[in-house]
């Protein structure tokens, strides 16, 4: 397997970094990409870890310039995508049904007065904020209202989706070839997937995702390779001289696309009652470790840095680990390390 760590490492920005030239396609490859786990309202995605410049700033321009956009996926999960891709994402993730009474109601008003924020709609329609953003996120699950988060402001406009991208529905493709489409970028990302791994990231029925994989591996595209399956032009590579991961530690936000890949187990491996897992260790190109605490809008309270490595590793990488842990939170000391006080 590490052959397949290594692959993991270089494909995906952890080893070497990614310069701004290669941004787009991985972040095509990631989709739908999440903002950091507990993030200020209104933050844009970025590609923690895997970037040799600020990925965040250049997201939000990306976002301001629509190139990137707001949507709901994932079982109902905010995230990013390119907005070419709209109508492929659109295939997988539009909930079925017409809007309810309330939604039609805001789907005319926005006909006819024009994009509008949810102050202006409450000023409008006397319905309460909450009610009014309930309706607007089902709508946006439909994929029949555009909400335009063009900086961080709270105010934001919401649009009748037609109106931004007129021609997202004739351009929908087969709901089966999208899905192909996005397993084939998960597997070159993470090199031997899973139907576990999959239904993790994607939130998508399990048996929609097995029967793709099925027709995958009768084309010949995905092979069986160890546990999992694995793309059929890997295989000289996974079967030929053994490559090395690259050493080093990074600290993946519970958003990161390798933790919500993995999310299936790591929650049950990295339990710690009275603590949550705030942060995940990737060491060596492998999950080895977890930071244990408590979230707040500020600051997060990090109790202890667990690991599940050799023990004999853990004082002598010690400064690399506390240097990580401190690189994503540099506001914060933790209290223990490996359970002795810091």
């Amino acid at each position: 397997m590490q052959t397949v760590k290594a692959l993991r490492q270089m494909r995906q920005g952890l080893c070497p970094k990614i310069s701004e030239e290669d941004f787009e396609l991985l972040f095509r490859r990631m989709s739908p990409v999440q903002t950091p786990y507990w993030c200020c309202p209104g933050s844009p995605p970025e590609l923690k870890w895997r970037t040799d410049f600020a990925s965040a700033a250049l997201c939000f321009q990306k976002r301001t310039a629509r190139e990137i956009v707001k949507g709901r996926f994932q079982g109902g999960k905010i995230a990013y995508i390119f907005a070419d891709e709209l109508p492929r994402f659109a295939a997988l993730y539009q909930s079925k049904g017409g809007p309810s009474q309330a939604g039609t109601e805001l789907l005319e008003i926005l006909s006819r007065e024009g994009p509008m924020s949810v102050r202006m709609l409450k000023e409008l329609t006397g319905c309460p904020v909450k009610e009014i953003t309930t309706e607007l996120h089902r709508l946006q699950r439909k994929f029949l209202v555009f909400e335009d988060q063009a900086d961080s402001e709270w105010d934001r406009c919401w649009y009748r989706m037609e109106e931004v991208f007129p021609n997202l529905q004739a351009e929908k493709p087969e709901f089966s070839k999208a899905l192909e489409t996005v397993i084939l970028r998960f597997a070159w990302l993470h090199v031997v997937v899973t139907l576990e791994n999959l239904t993790s990231f994607y939130e998508l029925p399990a048996r929609k995702l097995q029967g793709a994989l099925r027709e995958l591996m009768e084309q010949g595209t995905l092979v069986p390779y160890r546990e999992g399956l694995a793309l059929a032009e890997d295989l000289p590579l996974l079967n030929g001289p053994e490559l090395e991961p690259a050493p080093g530690v990074a600290v993946l936000n519970r958003n990161d696309f390798l933790v919500r890949a993995n999310e299936y187990w790591l929650k049950e491996v990295y339990r710690y009652p009275g603590w949550e897992a705030l942060q995940y260790l990737y060491i060596d190109g492998a999950f080895g470790g977890v930071t244990v605490g408590k979230f707040h809008n500020g600051p997060f309270e990090i109790e202890d840095i667990l690991l599940h490595i050799p023990p004999e590793e853990w004082e002598k990488r010690k400064e690399e680990i506390l240097a990580a842990v401190a690189l994503e939170n540099p506001s914060v000391r933790p209290r223990h390390y490996c359970g002795k006080p810091l």
